[in-house]
């Protein structure tokens, strides 16, 4: 059975350091029926949490950004998908990683959806019913220097 979402990362090949580093993120619903998805800890929300896994000429790089608690969320927290939609965000990674000079430069996105609902009369659920996701898609890959 194909999974019920997919993710796609987008990147420029070359970044100067010290300038935005733009990110695209795409998320498909590939399956045949409307959701509506939490956008905690994605990067629909941008980034609000360790949500992506940085290599620096394969040294992992610290998240230094924003660390949110969270109570439950509220409907205007969940986006709505319909069947085979796309959702997208870009983030500047710049924001929450300190990328001096490397070759390359890898991003992972952590591949985990906290809460997707098939009924939207089910918006919103405490966290105790939050029902994880699971997302596979691609790794990037850049240069960040001069």
């Amino acid at each position: 059975m194909d999974e019920p979402f997919s993710f796609e990362l987008l990147a420029q090949n070359d970044y100067a350091p010290g300038q935005p580093i733009r990110v695209s993120f795409r998320l498909h619903n590939n399956g045949p029926r409307d959701a509506w998805v939490l956008t905690w800890y994605t990067p629909l929300e941008g980034i609000k949490g360790k949500i992506f896994d940085v290599t620096c000429s394969g040294q992992p790089v610290a998240y230094e950004g924003r660390l949110m608690k969270r109570g439950n969320p509220t409907a205007d927290d969940y986006i709505h998908l319909g069947a085979g939609e796309t959702a997208s965000a870009e983030v500047d990674l710049a924001q929450a990683y300190q990328l001096r000079s490397c070759d390359p430069c890898v991003v992972r996105f952590s591949g985990a959806l906290n809460d997707v609902v098939w009924e939207e009369r089910q918006l919103p659920r405490i966290q105790d019913q939050h029902q994880q996701v699971s997302v596979k898609g691609n790794t990037i890959s850049f240069h960040v220097g001069a």
